[in-house]
């Protein structure tokens, strides 16, 4: 998790002061928002989602929500989370909102899609969750 510029130098990194909350071992999903990007993670003390701010790189982290999820898409404060059944036409799709500073599930859906899904095939973009199965890309607003 890092940002270049145009040069190839490095202008945002995880860790340091005022940045991630602790350590990540790997990532879970990410998404954009405008010109914000949302990165899902984990790390030995749980899973996290930060917002990071394009424009100035400042981060705010919540608790995630979910133990698995490997889809987010955000529009203000609703989130949209997917769990795929790798290999298998169905995914979960879980809705949440932010109250109180904290990111809040408020339903659960089953989506069945006509062929199977396949990993890194879900992307969140503007409050879009796009999922494909085979060929056919289903897109699910958050």
């Amino acid at each position: 998790m890092a940002r270049w510029n145009t040069d190839g130098a490095q202008t945002w990194g995880p860790l340091g002061r005022g940045r991630l909350p602790v350590l990540p071992l790997g990532g879970i999903a990410g998404a954009t928002e405008e010109n914000t990007v949302w990165l899902g993670w984990y790390s030995h003390e749980g899973s996290f989602l930060s917002r990071v701010d394009s424009s100035d790189g400042s981060i705010i982290s919540y608790r995630h929500p979910l133990k698995n999820s490997d889809g987010i898409a955000v529009r203000g404060t609703r989130m949209i989370l997917s769990h795929q059944f790798h290999n298998r036409p169905g995914v979960e799709l879980n809705r949440a909102e932010l109250v109180d500073n904290a990111w809040v599930i408020t339903s659960q859906e089953q989506l069945r899609l006509p062929e199977p899904v396949t990993r890194r095939c879900v992307q969140g973009r503007d409050g879009v969750l796009w999922i494909r199965g085979g060929d056919t890309w289903v897109q699910v607003e958050a």
